[in-house]
């Protein structure tokens, strides 16, 4: 039974296990498309808020991620409110964002990141190829923008608030193309059917660990028959000495993509929501933004590219960034460098989960488990609190702002583990380069190799002609 279900499963699942498995090896040097914060900011031209903000017309209610920043120009506030992100002109005025605004924010954005101004086309998308996260369509319409510089690169202008939502390069696009689109079957018309793509993701990774599981009984069961160990010859002899070798390794990280998905609730942490209001002390009202604008305007900081507005205990604070990242905490309204103390970060810590004893707390210089770099940094030097409860929850908190960068209850852990270290051998002492890539390229290349070696045994099962009946004899 085992042999004609896994002959049966990999006819049905062979071709799209050798593209996960093709397509990893890509994914182990280019990812998918995305604007970090990094470079959204170097995009950002320094605040000028000379003649603000009188005319400004600030949020009614509460409201969230309030930021300062200018828009070709033009000092404006964008904030999130109950139906998205919103943004206000704080000189009174603000244009429309259509194509020309558009092109316009694109231009200003290549200038202060690359120093030039190259050629630009700009059309109106719903969505594309490298807009399909859904939190992109609260920022729809999107002007793609379209340079004609040696990186081919392309800007996405959310049509809402303005800014950069989404960058592209020309080798960014054809890499993902053999990378992050077949692996994670990220193509537009299948993405945008969001139940359908999820729920044949996780049924077809499901199968996938079904499928290796049979492979590995059977190719321990008929391991040692025959002259060669092995009763099979050519593709088959060459796929049962590759399933024997790599088997264990192909299930495991099936099994660890299956687990990305957390299905059915597993693996999904409770997220860090009351720990935020608890740190907060309250929500974010128009009087707050107003008060951020008016310390802008009144104390220019050179340099400074984004002003944020942060609650802690109830007191506004500014997060004031630079052009190269860099984040400082300021008081409001005189903007006086406030960086916090190690008592303030201790008494944080309590608010953020009140009456849960601390287990441990302070600096860490180098990352750990669960706050480290591998393809992107971590932020470093770390505020870092164990919590004495059952889950022993931490928190991550940057000691220069005082702001929580990090939540880790128990599902996130195992998800660290059962996903990042399973499927990417993200574990310490082996994650570092060049020893990383020198593991996991044999690795994913010898997956690859049984996965492509069972497809061509499915397809030419398939493709096999019949033999035709003969007819009856009278």
């Amino acid at each position: 039974m085992a042999f004609l279900v896994h002959r049966w499963l990999g006819i049905g699942l062979g071709l799209l296990m050798a593209i996960w498995a093709i397509s990893g090896i890509t994914m182990m040097y280019v990812a998918f498309p995305e604007t970090t914060a990094e470079e959204r900011v170097a995009g950002l031209e320094p605040l000028d808020l000379s003649g603000c903000c009188g005319a400004a017309v600030m949020p009614q209610g509460t409201i969230d991620r309030v930021r300062i920043e200018m828009l070709a120009g033009t000092p404006v506030l964008r904030w999130n409110g109950e139906d998205g992100p919103e943004l206000a002109s704080l000189t009174g005025s603000l244009e429309t964002i259509d194509t020309n605004r558009a092109e316009e924010i694109a231009a200003t954005h290549m200038r202060q990141t690359f120093g030039a101004e190259p050629a630009v086309t700009v059309e109106t998308i719903d969505r594309d190829q490298w807009t399909v996260y859904g939190s992109l369509r609260r920022h729809q319409p999107l002007y793609k923008a379209s340079f004609a510089d040696d990186r081919g690169t392309v800007l996405y202008v959310s049509g809402v608030t303005g800014e950069i939502v989404q960058d592209t390069s020309a080798h960014e696009r054809f890499w993902n193309w053999l990378g992050a689109v077949p692996h994670w079957l990220y193509f537009t018309a299948f993405r945008e059917l969001q139940p359908l793509w999820y729920n044949f993701v996780v049924y077809a990774s499901l199968l996938g660990t079904f499928l290796t599981v049979t492979g590995l009984y059977v190719g321990f069961r008929m391991y040692g028959k025959g002259r060669r160990k092995s009763p099979y010859r050519g593709i088959g002899l060459w796929h049962h000495w590759t399933g024997l070798i790599f088997g264990i390794a192909t299930l495991v990280w099936v099994f660890s993509g299956f687990a990305s998905m957390q299905p059915w609730g597993w693996l999904e942490s409770r997220g860090p929501g009351s720990a935020v209001q608890n740190l907060a002390g309250r929500q974010i009202d128009g009087g707050d933004a107003a008060l951020l604008a008016r310390a802008l305007a009144a104390s220019p900081q050179e340099g400074v590219v984004s002003a944020e507005l942060t609650l802690q205990n109830g007191t506004p604070f500014a997060v004031l960034v630079g052009a190269d990242g860099t984040r400082t905490r300021a008081t409001l309204p005189d903007l006086a460098p406030a960086e916090p103390s190690v008592t303030e970060l201790v008494v944080r810590a309590r608010q953020a989960m009140p009456g849960v004893p601390l287990k441990s707390e302070g600096v860490i210089e180098e990352g750990d488990a669960y706050h480290y770099g591998h393809k992107t940094d971590a932020i470093l030097p770390a505020w870092r609190v164990i919590y004495g409860d059952a889950e022993e929850t931490r928190l991550y908190f940057d000691p220069r702002t005082g702001e929580m960068i990090r939540f880790v209850d128990a599902p996130a852990k195992a998800f660290r583990w059962w996903h990042y270290g399973l499927h990417r051998l993200d574990f310490a002492g082996l994650n570092a380069r060049p020893l990383w890539d020198a593991i996991m390229l044999p690795l994913m290349a010898g997956i690859s190799l049984l996965c492509v070696l069972g497809a061509w045994m499915g397809w030419r099962r398939l493709s096999r002609r019949q033999p035709r009946s003969r007819p009856a004899k009278r």
